[in-house]
């Protein structure tokens, strides 16, 4: 759950600080989603692989 709950970068509401900065530069919804799609999957894929790997069932 930690993991997952850090990993939230598809939207401008995920984290206070990603509100702060919308604002003053200019960005709008769809720029998070565009790049914080393809970071969150990308942070998907390293944790289903790591963390296996520290924590064996």
């Amino acid at each position: 759950m930690a993991f997952a709950s850090s990993a939230a970068f598809a939207t401008p509401i995920a984290s206070p600080v990603n509100i702060l900065v919308m604002g003053p530069g200019g960005y709008q919804f769809k720029d998070f989603t565009r790049v914080g799609l393809p970071l969150q999957l990308l942070v998907l894929a390293t944790t289903l692989i790591v963390v296996p790997l520290v924590w064996p069932f």
